[in-house]
């Protein structure tokens, strides 16, 4: 029997472990990594802009200066709230430079373990993206953003991305009968990470609260939903893309490439000068 990935107790001890860290990330960036940080509930002290953010898994490769977050979410599909996450990384790394040269890569993985028919996907990939006058790409930044949702795997999915969401999905929908690519030695370590007879005490105590609390927010979001809080929502989002934009001005960013990122319009940026 799997414990489910989509109970951040397991979710972290599933991608804190080391070698298991390293094939994730080079199937789903195709980037080999070796991790010499692995921190979970990582913030920045200050935060950047108005939103102090936790990421669950933060790991950094000092010697080839890569930086990876990786984050699970279940419920709130504020797209935006991810885009501020890579942003956030990209500012700390600015902060604690004395040059505007940032020298370090960021990549931030969300898993999205429920379904939204609005973008039925497996993998989606945002990069920044630079254009000469014409039209030839330019690859100046290297920064990405991936969102990962295992409801959309499919035939077409690369291999290696397939085994990982079969992973989480499987956890999810089928824990007592998984149908999991054991052919492959990092998926069966995976799974042996994640048995359900394995989990400590504390553990198996933590992941059960936070269960029950999660439950109790699910329900709390429908009921919300269902009288028409909709409004709220909207004007929450329309805060966290002000503050992102905030924190990019604060940094120096073009205020015409922070109205591309956020959303948000010209004027809407500038006024927050």
């Amino acid at each position: 029997m799997l414990a489910r990935l989509d109970n951040s107790v397991i979710f972290k001890k599933l991608f804190t472990d080391r070698e298991v860290l390293q094939a994730f990330v080079k199937d789903i960036t195709g980037v080999t990594i070796e991790p010499d940080i692995i921190e979970t509930e990582k913030s920045f002290a200050p935060p950047i802009g108005a939103i102090d953010i936790k990421m669950d898994i933060f790991a950094e490769d000092t010697a080839h200066r890569v930086i990876v977050e990786i984050q699970r979410v279940k419920y709130d599909y504020h797209y935006d709230r991810f885009l501020h996450y890579l942003l956030a990384a990209i500012l700390e790394l600015q902060r604690t430079h004395t040059q505007y040269q940032l020298g370090k890569t960021v990549y931030t993985i969300v898993w999205l373990t429920s379904k939204d028919d609005s973008r039925p996907h497996d993998l989606v990939t945002t990069q920044f993206q630079s254009l000469a006058s014409d039209g030839t790409n330019v690859p100046l930044y290297p920064h990405k953003l991936f969102f990962l949702n295992p409801n959309y795997r499919s035939d077409v999915t690369p291999a290696g991305i397939r085994d990982w969401l079969e992973l989480v999905f499987e956890s999810i929908a089928h824990p007592a009968a998984p149908h999991l690519n054991s052919a492959r030695s990092i998926i069966r370590k995976a799974t042996g990470l994640i048995e359900s007879d394995g989990l400590t005490p504390q553990e198996r105590r933590i992941a059960m609260e936070e269960q029950g609390y999660e439950e109790h927010l699910a329900l709390r979001e429908e009921k919300g939903w269902q009288e028409g809080h909709e409004e709220g929502r909207e004007e929450g989002r329309q805060l966290e893309k002000q503050a992102m934009a905030q924190g990019m001005l604060t940094e120096g960013f073009n205020p015409a490439l922070i109205a591309k990122i956020t959303g948000l319009s010209l004027e809407q940026v500038l006024a927050l000068r």
